[in-house]
């Protein structure tokens, strides 16, 4: 390998659930549960339709599947007089769901973790690509004052009077702190000519190279509830399921850094990586009822991590410039009827925005979501 490509082989270890989604939900007519193993079966649909078709339930089933309204799969198996004897060979994959479903008078939808076309889960590069360029942003905005100050003075007015539409919120403030940061190359064009700055050809992590996971298997994925702690430690549950990697999983994965394009070491790294934990500690999960400091390495990585995970608003503006900023995004892009819901009005007074701390539950304990171990186990040869 060419002396300016390092090569790393990298791991997260899953501490609390992981949820990485495929933009796919199922419905309750797509999977059984079982009180009695607390297991949730996901259905094969073709593999089911074409089973109920040979026992002449083809029509039956097609009116149950179309109707808006209806019970679950279970019950109408049941009716039909299908056991599990019947619809086993129909099952595509099991997870334990017991923990979320149990108590439930009505199930919910499921989102689906993201699949290979093998129907393995595994993590996108993408996913940790933008999750270490979260974290590398917010540790260039805490070790240099200078950068970015434009921003940090005028973002809390820009972000009360921006009227454009939520999609696109603050989004030009976000690709003006992006390019301070990373557009450092300086590039030119087949004529010599520099290209210009604001470029995405000078984003020097167009050099951090990031490949998607190896596979896993469908047996390391577990059902989770969407659950958010308020700051005095209040606990609501929301109806939301998840399938998400468990505790102890290894998401393997490699990175290379072309050292003539990243400016960053894996040294800068896993520095950057400490430096995020810290920050995400001190302004904003303090905040919070019983939550510690975490341990070095600490990444948060997938959907429900919350929005001080996914932003540097925090980092960028510090505290109590950051809370207000933050309340002014919920305003501005929440609906009507969310604003009203979640009353984000009331953060100043309770001390932090967003005022919960999204979580889930584990083997009957309560956790932040989404939490892994990062380390990289040296350079390949």
């Amino acid at each position: 390998m060419k002396d300016y490509l390092k090569a790393y082989q990298a791991e997260l270890k899953v501490i609390t659930p992981v949820h990485i989604g495929n933009g796919v939900k199922l419905n309750k007519k797509e999977y059984i549960f079982q009180r009695n193993t607390g297991k949730v079966y996901v259905m094969n649909i073709q593999k089911m339709f074409a089973g109920l078709a040979r026992k002449g339930l083809q029509r039956q089933f097609t009116d149950y599947y179309l109707q808006p309204r209806s019970f679950e799969l279970d019950r109408w198996l049941r009716d039909n007089r299908i056991g599990s004897a019947d619809y086993n060979s129909w099952v595509s994959y099991s997870m334990e769901g017991g923990g979320c479903l149990a108590d439930r008078g009505r199930k919910a939808e499921i989102a689906v973790f993201q699949k290979d076309a093998y129907g393995c889960p595994y993590v996108p590069g993408t996913a940790i690509k933008g999750m270490l360029r979260t974290i590398l942003m917010a540790y260039e905005l805490s070790r240099n004052p200078d950068l970015c100050r434009n921003m940090r003075q005028d973002l809390p007015r820009i972000a009360r009077n921006d009227r454009k539409n939520r999609k696109y919120y603050l989004s030009g403030e976000h690709k003006s702190i992006e390019q301070e940061t990373f557009y450092t190359l300086n590039r030119q064009d087949e004529k010599g000519k520099p290209v210009r700055p604001t470029d995405a050809v000078n984003d020097c992590l167009s050099g951090l190279i990031v490949g998607d996971s190896e596979p896993l298997k469908t047996s390391d994925l577990v059902l989770c509830q969407k659950l958010d702690q308020k700051a005095n430690g209040e606990v609501n549950k929301i109806n939301i399921l998840r399938e998400s990697l468990k505790p102890g999983c290894i998401i393997r994965f490699k990175v290379t850094i072309d050292s003539m394009i990243c400016k960053y070491t894996m040294e800068d790294i896993q520095k950057a990586i400490n430096i995020f934990g810290d920050l995400y500690y001190d302004l904003f999960s303090s905040h919070f009822k019983d939550t510690d400091r975490t341990k070095p390495g600490t990444v948060w990585i997938g959907g429900g991590t919350g929005f001080a995970t996914k932003t540097v608003i925090y980092p960028l503006l510090g505290y109590a410039p950051g809370v207000m900023t933050a309340m002014e995004v919920f305003d501005k892009t929440l609906s009507q009827k969310a604003r009203s819901e979640h009353r984000h009005d009331r953060d100043k007074s309770i001390g932090i925005s967003p005022h919960m701390l999204k979580c889930t539950e584990y083997k009957g304990k309560q956790c932040q979501m989404g939490m892994c171990q990062m380390s990289f186990t040296g350079q390949e040869s």
